[in-house]
């Protein structure tokens, strides 16, 4: 009672015939190459760009310079003098004394030596023109000798007041500057050390550029078998999808549905029969 209704189909896909010969070749030397020096081959060769010999004369004078400036040598041992002098070298430390002490002294008119002389000169001069009109030692030579004196010591006290407001306001300067130059003296002093360390970070860069090649070509290495394999595999399945191809279509396989499928068919042949009675 029970049967088989199976359709089988087979398609060939071959490349083109003159094709053959090429992918056979060029599958057999792929293999070859795996089987031998491989597909693939790491990139062993540095790509580091090494330190010219202008930039590693460079980095040697200015470490050089540097080590010449640091610690209490140089430069470095100069500007230590001005930080410990309160932000000034000794010989503006002498001049700001004399500044100081104008700025801070009292008035003696005596004090000054050139200030005799002026007034000798004057006293002198007073007695000449008083003797010549025949009035000298009369009230009126006391009065011109009285009357140019004091001009002479009021002269005298304004300068003085003035050269004491001038030292005032330079001493003020001079403490501003002071407390400026400290700053501008530390960052000097760093200025060696920054070289150095820029020297430093040249050769670290260098160092860590060396070490990732280097880690570069060992990746490179530890994958060269994975990447042999993987080119491999893509060289064989270059080879596209030839072959054969085997597809079935399974029909019915029993009796009842046979005797009912021919049964549908009958009827619909009765079917259109009759319509076209």
């Amino acid at each position: 009672m029970g049967g088989s209704n199976k359709q089988t189909t087979t398609s060939t896909n071959a490349p083109y015939k003159a094709a053959q010969p090429l992918l056979d070749k060029g599958m057999g030397d792929a293999l070859d190459l795996y089987n031998g020096p491989g597909l693939v081959q790491p990139n062993t060769m540095s790509t580091v760009v090494p330190f010219s010999q202008q930039t590693t004369q460079g980095m040697g004078a200015l470490q050089g310079l540097a080590g010449q400036n640091m610690g209490s040598n140089g430069l470095s041992g100069q500007l230590q003098g001005i930080i410990n002098g309160g932000g000034l070298n000794a010989d503006q430390n002498t001049a700001l004394e004399g500044i100081r002490n104008t700025a801070t002294g009292s008035f003696d008119i005596n004090a000054d030596p050139g200030f005799q002389q002026v007034f000798d000169k004057t006293r002198d001069a007073v007695n000449q023109n008083a003797a010549g009109l025949g009035r000298y030692a009369s009230g009126t030579h006391d009065g011109v000798m009285t009357r140019e004196l004091g001009d002479l010591g009021a002269r005298q006290f304004q300068d003085f007041q003035s050269r004491k407001d001038a030292a005032q306001q330079q001493l003020f300067n001079a403490g501003q500057t002071a407390q400026g130059n400290l700053g501008s003296a530390y960052d000097g002093m760093k200025a060696p050390i920054s070289d150095l360390m820029g020297v430093g970070s040249m050769n670290e860069d260098l160092y860590g550029r060396t070490l990732n090649d280097q880690l570069r070509i060992a990746q490179e290495r530890q994958n060269a078998p994975l990447a042999n394999l993987q080119a491999l595999m893509a060289a064989a399945n270059g080879s596209g999808s030839y072959g054969t191809t085997t597809q079935q279509a399974q029909g019915p396989n029993n009796t009842f549905s046979n005797i009912a499928g021919a049964g549908l068919g009958a009827a619909s042949l009765g079917t259109n029969g009759g319509a076209k009675l």
